[in-house]
């Protein structure tokens, strides 16, 4: 294979990984509202880990302290609390990631926004920041590992969301 052709086969795979990954992220918390617990488990790698942080509840978001695997993950996501919350109203607004690829790894931030009807209008009780940590497995990405922190000021949540960007 010709030079040109090698560079362009190397860039259409760079685009194909980064759409993936895209792809992979924003399809995650549509699995999540609409109840799809098949689709949330297969984003994940069975190794998977979902860090929220430390065990302070007013520090954490969501029903289970600091960090988990995907069992957990998925007893949460098709658990009583959540199955109510998507009954009375519920929506995972997700920016759209930056993503850092290294071959089979990459890293991508966003920030993540909950959204809830309370019987009147749509409140949001939380904002995050994100860190998605990302492996190739069988050709497809999957979450290795998923930090989460609200953004309620803290040096850590700010610099989760700058950690991956270059000068």
């Amino acid at each position: 294979m010709s030079d040109d052709r090698q560079a362009l086969a190397k860039r259409v795979q760079a685009l194909e990984d980064r759409l993936d990954i895209i792809q992979l992220i924003m399809s995650y918390p549509l699995a999540l509202d609409s109840g799809s617990s098949d689709y949330a488990r297969s984003a994940w790698s069975p190794t998977g880990i979902f860090d929220r942080g430390n065990e302070n509840p007013a520090e954490h978001s969501g029903s289970y302290l600091g960090a988990y695997g995907v069992d957990k993950i998925i007893e949460e996501t098709t658990g009583p609390a959540v199955r109510k919350a998507r009954e009375h109203g519920m929506a995972h607004l997700m920016t759209a990631p930056h993503v850092v690829i290294d071959g089979d790894r990459a890293v991508a931030t966003n920030h993540n926004q909950l959204v809830q009807w309370n019987g009147e209008t749509f409140v949001s009780p939380r904002i995050t920041s994100n860190r998605w940590e990302l492996v190739r497995q069988n050709g497809r990405w999957r979450i290795e590992r998923r930090i989460l922190r609200l953004l309620t000021g803290s040096k850590e949540a700010r610099e989760l969301l700058g950690r991956e960007l270059a000068p």
